[in-house]
């Protein structure tokens, strides 16, 4: 009956066991957002990428396309064409991510050659997010304290997005991936931001989470460009089969464009997984700041309100913190 005494009080404050002491809850770890949802998403955005209006008419040309694709994902990279190349900065870049002794004076001293990249760099540094305002009549003009500001990981993942740019802006574009490209490239680095800012939920490594988001929609940015070569309608087809079908072979290229340049497998595998519920952590990380990254894009287009259900739903804190990040990107 000891336990109705102590139910009601019985045991005096001294007889009474000391309370177990409570477990601090674990910190929320990212999670893919529900399939359906996040499917629904990528109609949405295909479509406003393509251009594709209330009345645009079916396409013929859906089957034919969704076969194009599929015989690309085959081929053998160095022999499709309308793939980017890697650009020569990321070897040096990829052996300081693998080399944990590489300081970032190490990695800049690499890049002093690259006059374009060394302004990129030294534009960055004096974004005023990056200093205190006290600093803001203080210019950054050189890398050595460009480097200092930014730290060897904001250098990596800057080196990465300058040097990656140009390469993609110089594949010849056909009507809709010249509509595209320069969204989607906006999109990636809305993706690589939101993984990095969301990789410490589940203890990965930010860098790593950076490059997985930012070759995350590689793939289909040469998609876009067997679209323009093979499509022979006046639009691109929109049934929610083909965006599934775009997708799928889509992430097969950007895989394959990953293993080619280089990346780790941690890299390679985070995009290969992304959206399986039972993925490695880091693809969950990936799954989820590609359908914030393009849910920012549409809310920045106007075609949602930032509070719209449909944007916020399945969304914690974390997740919501993160979509305000991305608003927040260019002040």
């Amino acid at each position: 009956m000891k336990w109705l005494k102590n139910l009601l009080g019985g045991d005096s404050e001294e007889s009474a066991p000391a309370p177990a002491p409570v477990a601090a809850p674990a910190p929320a770890r990212t999670r893919a957002p529900d399939p359906a949802h996040a499917g629904m998403v990528d109609v949405l955005f295909y479509r406003w990428l393509a251009g594709i209006t209330p009345n645009s008419g079916p396409s013929s040309d859906e089957k034919v396309l969704v076969v194009d694709l599929a015989y690309m994902t085959q081929q053998p990279l160095d022999e499709i064409t309308l793939a980017p190349s890697r650009p020569a900065v990321f070897t040096p870049l990829l052996r300081s991510m693998r080399d944990s002794s590489v300081s970032g004076a190490d990695l800049a001293r690499q890049l002093a050659q690259d006059k374009e990249l060394i302004a990129e760099v030294l534009r960055e540094a004096n974004r005023p997010c990056h200093h205190p305002h006290y600093h803001a009549n203080d210019p950054v003009t050189t890398v050595e304290r460009a480097t200092m500001l930014l730290g060897v990981n904001g250098l990596r993942m800057l080196v990465g997005r300058a040097s990656l740019l140009p390469v993609i802006m110089s594949m010849h574009p056909g009507p809709f991936s010249q509509l595209s490209t320069p969204l989607l490239w906006r999109q990636c680095e809305k993706c690589a931001l939101a993984a990095s800012v969301l990789a410490p939920s589940v203890r990965a490594n930010p860098v790593e989470a950076y490059f997985a988001g930012l070759l995350h929609n590689m793939g289909l940015i040469v998609a876009f460009r067997v679209l323009d070569q093979a499509n022979t309608e006046a639009s691109l087809p929109q049934s929610e089969e083909f965006v599934s079908a775009l997708h799928a072979h889509a992430r097969v290229l950007s895989v394959r464009i990953a293993e080619a340049w280089g990346f780790p497998e941690t890299v390679t595998n985070a995009i290969r997984e992304a959206g399986d519920p039972d993925g490695a952590p880091l693809s969950q990380v990936v799954a989820l700041a590609d359908m914030l990254s393009r849910l920012r894009m549409l809310v920045d287009s106007a075609h949602f309100e930032e509070d719209d259900p449909f944007v916020v739903e399945g969304l914690d804190a974390a997740g919501l913190a993160c979509f305000e990040e991305l608003r927040n990107e260019d002040e």
